[in-house]
C-alpha cells in the first residue's frame, strides 16, 4: 500500500508535511521527529501538531537525513516550537551548515518557495527566517536513539546522493527511513523516480545494498510519501536494480551524444517530469544531473584505464 497523505501510519508513526515534503514522527516514551523538509511546510506542522492527541512536549530529537536545501529548511522553526530539542545529524551535514555561504543558499530557496507558495504572512508570524542551522549532536554509522516503550531509532550512513546522508532505521516497527539514498514513488502508478546519485554513483550503489538487507515492512521516503506491507519489502530491491539500469543507460546516451551539457539536460528534462517536486528547476536540475554524469564517465574512464594497463 502506497500512503499519500499525512496521518498516522502505523502505531508509533505520525507522517507529517506534505505528500511532496514528507517529515515523520517517531513516538516512545520520547518523540523524534524525522525529517527537517522546507520551511514552506511549517504551515502544514502548524495544524497538524496542533491536532495531535500527543504532548508534544516529549519531542526530544529531531534528525536531519542530510544537508540538502529541501531536507533542513524548517529545522529552525522547529527549534524554535521545540527548544528542548537535540538535533542530530551526520559529521558532513555539521561541518556544511558551519558555512554562511550555505546556509545563506539555504535560506534564500526556502524564501524563494515561501513566496511561490503565497505565504509571506505566515513567513512573519511564524517566523520561518533561516539565520543558521546548529546540529546539536553527530550521529554516526550503528549509532542508536532509544526513545523509550522499546523504541530505538537506528542510524545508517548511505552517502552517494551527497556525501552527508543518513537513515534511520527502527528495528521494533521494520521502519526504514531512507531519504534520498533510494528512489521514490511517483507518478500515477508508484514508478520509480529518477536515483539521485550526484555525489558518488557508486556510493550510491553500495549504499542503497546496504538498506536492501535490513528487514522492512514499511519504507518512509522524504518525497512521495510511504510504503507499506509488500510493497516496502519490495522497493528498495527495486530501486537497487532500477539504479543500476540508469547507471547503463546514462553511459550509453553518453557515449551515443559525447555531449556533457546535452546528455545533462535531456536528462534532467525526464527527471523533472517524474520526479514532481515543485520546487525544482530546470537549471537546478541540469546542474545536479550534469554533476551525477559527469562522476559516472569519470569512474568509467579512469576504471577502463586500469583495466588497459
Amino acid at each position: 500500500m502506497w500512503i499519500k497523505e499525512p496521518g498516522k501510519i502505523a502505531d508509533r508513526i505520525d507522517f507529517l508535511g506534505t505528500y511532496d515534503m514528507c517529515l515523520y514522527l517517531l513516538r516512545g516514551k520520547d518523540a523524534m521527529i524525522i525529517g527537517g523538509g522546507m520551511s514552506y511546510v511549517a504551515p502544514c506542522l502548524e495544524t497538524q501538531l496542533s491536532r495531535m492527541e500527543f504532548d508534544l512536549d516529549r519531542i526530544r530529537y529531531l534528525v536531519i537525513p542530510h544537508s540538502h536545501f529541501d531536507h533542513c529548511g524548517a529545522v529552525p522553526y522547529l527549534k524554535r516550537r521545540f527548544p528542548r530539542m537535540e538535533v542530530l545529524a551526520s559529521a558532513y551535514s555539521k561541518e556544511v551548515f558551519s558555512k554562511k555561504k550555505v546556509v545563506s543558499y539555504i535560506a534564500d530557496v526556502n524564501k524563494r518557495m515561501i513566496e511561490k507558495s503565497g505565504l509571506q504572512g505566515e513567513y512573519e508570524r511564524l517566523n520561518l527566517q533561516i539565520d543558521e542551522i546548529k546540529v546539536d549532536r553527530v550521529v554516526r554509522e550503528k549509532d542508536v536513539v532509544d526513545l523509550g516503550d522499546g523504541i530505538e531509532a537506528r542510524f545508517i550512513e548511505v552517502p552517494g546522493h551527497s556525501r552527508c546522508c543518513i537513515g534511520t532505521y527502527v528495528p521494533c516497527l521494520g521502519a526504514i527511513f531512507p531519504t534520498d539514498a533510494a528512489p521514490f514513488p511517483t507518478g500515477a502508478q508508484g514508478e520509480l523516480s529518477y536515483p539521485s546519485a550526484q555525489y558518488d554513483f557508486s556510493a550510491y550503489l553500495e549504499s542503497l545494498s546496504k538498506l536492501v538487507a535490513h528487514d522492512v515492512q514499511l519504507c518512509a521516503f522524504d518525497h512521495h510519501g510511504v510504503l507499506v506491507g509488500e510493497q516496502a519489502k519490495d522497493v528498495l530491491r527495486r530501486g537497487l536494480v532500477h539504479a543500476e539500469q540508469v547507471k547503463n543507460d546514462i553511459i550509453e546516451q553518453y557515449r551515443v551524444t559525447g555531449d556533457m551539457d546535452k546528455t545533462a539536460r535531456k536528462l534532467a528534462s525526464e527527471i523533472l517530469e517524474k520526479s514532481d517536486l515543485p520546487y525544482m528547476s530546470q537549471e537546478l536540475m541540469t546542474t545536479i544531473t550534469k554533476a551525477m554524469i559527469s562522476g559516472i564517465i569519470r569512474k568509467e574512464s579512469n576504471g577502463s584505464r586500469k583495466s588497459s594497463s
